[in-house]
Order: C-alpha cells, then sequence, then structure tokens
C-alpha cells in the first residue's frame, strides 16, 4: 500500500486529502449540532478548542527547537487569537440554532468580505471580475436571508459575522507570515482560542456526559486533523486546483443536516447557497491563478 500510495501524483494526493478534510470538516459541524442539544455552544467552543490544542501540541513543539517561536508581532497575534475565539463561539451558535446548509452557505462569504477588506486595507488591486464575483455573491446572501420577505434570524446574523472574521483572520495572517514563522503562528492561534473561550464557557457551564465528553473529544480531533490535511494538501498542490473543493462541504451540510437532524431546505435557500458557493470558489481560484502569475514573474 505504501508503494501504491507513493506512485500516485501529488495533485491526486493533495485532492484526496482535500475531499477528506471537507468530509472530517462537514462531520464537525454536525457533532457541534449534536452536542449542542445538551451543552451550551460556548462550552463546545471551549472543550473543541482544548481537545484541538492537546492534540496539536506534541506537532508543534515536535524537536523542543523554539527558536523560531520569538514573535515580532505579539499584538496582532493577541488580537487574532480574540477574533478567532469570537468567531467560534458565533459559529457554534449558528450551527447549533439554525439548519446547518444554510449556516455553512453563509459561512462561504468569507471570501467575498475578504475580497472587500484586501482592497481597502491592504490596497490589493482587485479587477473587475473578482468585484462582479463578489457583487453576485452578495446576491446569494440576500436570497438566502431575504430581508423584508421573512424576519432576518439571529443565527444568519452570527453565520455572517464568523464569515466577516475569518476574513479579517485571513488579513491577519497575510502580515503576521511575513515577519513570524508558521509555527509561531499555529502555536499562538490554538493557546490564545482555547484561553479567550474559557471565560465565555465557564458562565455557562454544565458538566457534560459521558457520551458528550467524547463528542467534545471527536468535534477537536476531526476539525484538527482536518486543518491539517487541508494545510497538507495546500503545500502539495497549487490552489486553483484543490480550493473548489471547498464546495463539497456545502452538499456534505445539507446532507448531514437531513440524516441527522431531518432538516428540509427551501427551494430558495438552495439556489442562494449554490451562488454564494461558486461565487465563492471562484473568488478563491482567481486569487489562486494570480499567485501563480506572481510567483512566476518573481522567478524569472
Amino acid at each position: 500500500m505504501p508503494s501504491r500510495l507513493s506512485a500516485l501524483s501529488p495533485t491526486v494526493v493533495a485532492i484526496s486529502l482535500m475531499v477528506g478534510a471537507m468530509v472530517l470538516f462537514s462531520m464537525g459541524h454536525g457533532l457541534v449540532r449534536f452536542a449542542s442539544s445538551e451543552l451550551h455552544p460556548f462550552q463546545i467552543g471551549f472543550l473543541r478548542s482544548t481537545f484541538g490544542l492537546i492534540f496539536m501540541l506534541p506537532l508543534i513543539l515536535r524537536g523542543w527547537d523554539f527558536s523560531d517561536l520569538r514573535l515580532k508581532r505579539p499584538k496582532l497575534h493577541l488580537i487574532r487569537g480574540a477574533l478567532s475565539a469570537v468567531n467560534t463561539l458565533a459559529w457554534f451558535t449558528a450551527i447549533a440554532i439554525m439548519p446547518l446548509g444554510e449556516a455553512v452557505a453563509l459561512n462561504f462569504t468569507s471570501p467575498l468580505f475578504a475580497t472587500i477588506l484586501a482592497a481597502i486595507f491592504l490596497g490589493e488591486v482587485v479587477r473587475a471580475r473578482r468585484w462582479t464575483a463578489t457583487l453576485i455573491g452578495f446576491i446569494g446572501v440576500l436570497i438566502v436571508v431575504r430581508p423584508g420577505v421573512e424576519t432576518v434570524q439571529l443565527g444568519a446574523l452570527l453565520a455572517l459575522g464568523s464569515a466577516m472574521s475569518i476574513a479579517v483572520n485571513v488579513l491577519l495572517i497575510r502580515v503576521m507570515s511575513q515577519e513570524d514563522s508558521t509555527r509561531a503562528i499555529v502555536l499562538t492561534f490554538n493557546l490564545a482560542i482555547t484561553f479567550f473561550t474559557l471565560i465565555p464557557a465557564i458562565l455557562v457551564w454544565a458538566w457534560p456526559s459521558p457520551i458528550m465528553w467524547a463528542v467534545a473529544f471527536a468535534i477537536g480531533v476531526t476539525t484538527t486533523v482536518a486543518h491539517l490535511m487541508l494545510t497538507k494538501a495546500m503545500s502539495l498542490a497549487e490552489a486553483s486546483a484543490i480550493v473548489p473543493l471547498e464546495f463539497i462541504r456545502l452538499p456534505m451540510a445539507v446532507l448531514i443536516g437531513f440524516v441527522w437532524f431531518a432538516e428540509i431546505l427551501d427551494v430558495w435557500t438552495i439556489v442562494g447557497a449554490t451562488i454564494i458557493g461558486c461565487s465563492a470558489v471562484y473568488i478563491a481560484r482567481r486569487e489562486a491563478l494570480a499567485a501563480r502569475r506572481i510567483t512566476t514573474t518573481t522567478s524569472t
């Protein structure tokens, strides 16, 4: 079996890892929804962060060489950790109180927000096609949320707020990665998010049942492994080849919501979700192609 795996092209391996990551992310979302029947989303967020940190520490600290862990931008790390904690709590609350497929669809707006914020704060050049895709994506949001036709639900606002915080997070990583190591960024992220979710969890704490301990552990492991698989996939193949596979999360979320929780999305939500997903994938693909052109120009 190892010899067969080694014979596969890096792109094939990357695609397999990406698909596996999206499946694990979707399973994690479903487990969060299941755990919310007994535990508050704030507590689930803390337990997920704690178990994820425990699982990640041996990988982060391997070799006991800490020379690259000195931070040059500590304030940005602190801001990112606090923002990520807010994002986690908002996202888990959204999953707990709204249909899973709808929450994931709105979460796909993150690249749309990232496009706008990168143009405003980083001075990045955004051309007409990406602006058009962004506009179309927000039209999809209006179709899903339907303000004026239905009351905008708290879950939808939390999902959109989570997507915006993810976009800010991406911009912070772009800035921090210019001076701090990847290992330092990963370590401070895991430590900070665990610390900042602790107090909200204490305020709503209820002692989990044995089953919920197991579920919380499974959430931490599945989402952490999914992040690792995603990172490895990005290192093996061009982003333009694998980023569109993120769209797998949407039908997976709809399927899990239907099978586990008997959730059925209406036609307008499906249409809006499809528009959002396609816009997000197009923007991500355009960014990857632009990055490749910059790399090629620089190397020549």
